[in-house]
Formats: C-alpha cells, structure tokens, sequence
C-alpha cells in the first residue's frame, strides 16, 4: 500500500499542468502512515478525514483474556486420577493436528482448524492427573509437544520450566511454538519473573522466531523478565 500510494504520487506530479496539491499530499501521508505508529496516536489528512491509530497491545491483552476464559475456563481441572479415555483422546488429536498441517494449505482456515485442535487438548490433556510432560516435550512428534504446550497453558506447572523453555527454543512448528511460548509466559508468572534461571533467559534471547507474532510474544516475555530482574 505505501509503494501505490507512493507511486500515485509520483505520477500524479509528474504529469503535465498538475502541481503539488490536497491530493499528492494526501496520498504522501498515506504512503508514510504505516511508519508513523511509533509516533502518533493519531493523524489528519486534508479535508478532515483522521486515521486512527489503536493501542495494538491492548487488543492483544483483550484477546488473549477471550482465549484464557474459552479454553481454561472450560477445561475439568487435573484431579488425581486419570480418565481412562484422555490419553488416548490427547494422541488422536495430536495425530489430526499433524494431519491437518500436511493436507491443508497454510492460511486462516487452516490455522482456525489447529486452534479447534489446541482447544480440544487443552480439555483433553486436564483431564490426566500426570501427563508425562517431560516426554512429551522432548518427543519427535509435534501433536504431542502440542499436547504438552496445552496441558501447560492451562496447568502450569514450575518443574516444566526448562525442559519447556528448551521445547519452545527448538520447535520447528510455528503454530507450536506461538502456543509454546504462550504456555511459557503462564509458567514464567508461576514461578516468578525474577526466579528465572539466566541459561533459560539466554535460551530465549537467542531464539528468533521468523513468525512477527511469535516474535512479538517473545520479546514482551523477555522484557518482563528483565523488567523484574
């Protein structure tokens, strides 16, 4: 959008009789407004219309909150026996989502039929008194490091701290590693920012996640640690 309007610009200068005008400033506002975030709240154009600039952070705490009451809130709670049908609830699911990713093509459908999925085992994987976490984080198959990132968003757990640490660092799946490192963030709060060991905050100071959002929730993660260390 900033190279068309741009060019627009440009055009619009260079053709014959035309001359720097509402118009060309206009589009020149536009070309640059993705790069002013950082710096207004808001700007008006020529001829009064005002584009606004929302806080981005709040809409990502307001949504994360709708995740937390949808798929916390609606889990059965660890309690100290298993259902003897969750196990084998969390590796069927952990088999769809693995199947989901190999025959749909990646994009919003897609990661909507995943998001089911995590939903599905964030109730699946409440419903064991143990989960073998540590397996499961460390296991080749990434349905049941999903598995584990679930059971951990809902329960965490301070023991899983760095084997989950490790898990989020490595995970090649981005869909994975986005839930991992939301599991992480829930962890982090239990323990304590400040009670974080500084090989886990190297860990994650040295991962780069490609993903913007996973990026995103990794840096506001180191940054609270940081903030109360």
């Amino acid at each position: 959008m900033s190279l068309l309007a741009l060019g627009v610009a440009i055009a619009h200068l260079v053709a014959p009789d035309l001359k720097i005008d509402n118009v060309t400033v206009a589009l020149l506002v536009i070309a640059v407004v993705p790069w002013l975030r950082e710096l207004f709240t808001s700007i008006e154009l020529p001829g009064g219309l005002r584009v606004e600039f929302r806080d981005v952070e709040q809409r990502i705490e307001a949504a994360e909150a709708m995740a937390d009451a949808a798929l916390v809130g609606g889990g059965a709670g660890s309690g100290d026996a298993d259902d003897p049908a969750a196990l084998e609830d969390v590796r069927r699911l952990a088999a769809e989502y693995l199947a989901v990713r190999a025959d749909m093509r990646a994009g919003s459908a897609r990661t909507q039929r995943m998001n089911g999925i995590f939903a599905r085992l964030v109730r699946a994987t409440q419903r064991l008194a143990a989960p073998d976490l540590a397996a499961w984080l460390a296991s080749p198959d990434g349905g049941l490091r999903l598995a584990a990132y679930a059971r951990l968003y809902a329960v965490p757990d301070a023991a899983a701290l760095r084997p989950l640490a490790d898990a989020v660092t490595d995970e090649p799946l981005a869909f994975g590693q986005y839930w991992g490192i939301r599991a992480l963030d829930k962890v982090v709060d239990l323990v304590g920012p400040d009670e974080v060991p500084p090989q886990v905050v190297r860990r994650l100071e040295d991962c780069r996640p490609n993903g913007a959002d996973r990026a995103h929730l990794l840096d506001r993660l180191i940054a609270k640690i940081h903030a109360l260390t």
